[in-house]
């Protein structure tokens, strides 16, 4: 079981098992660069390092507003 201690760093299948979500959509979310809808970690050789507290960052994001530019380009696709 996963501690709740926002200094853990996690694996991708340790995040995976916390979010409740497969490998791939961790895989999918993380980003070396902190930005909007993304979970931030750090490539550690081939693997990935999830900082606990990143995790509850993500999770206590805001939904991202649709600017009139991502709106016009879903009715073009849509």
């Amino acid at each position: 079981m996963i501690e709740e201690d926002k200094n853990d760093i996690l694996t991708i299948d340790q995040t995976a098992q916390l979010l409740k979500v497969s490998p791939r959509t961790v895989y999918d979310l993380v980003s070396k660069e902190r930005v909007p809808g993304k979970i931030f970690g750090k490539k550690v050789g081939r693997s990935w390092r999830i900082m606990r507290k990143e995790i509850d960052n993500y999770l206590s994001e805001e939904p991202q507003e649709f600017d009139q530019l991502t709106l016009n380009q879903s009715k073009k696709t849509g």
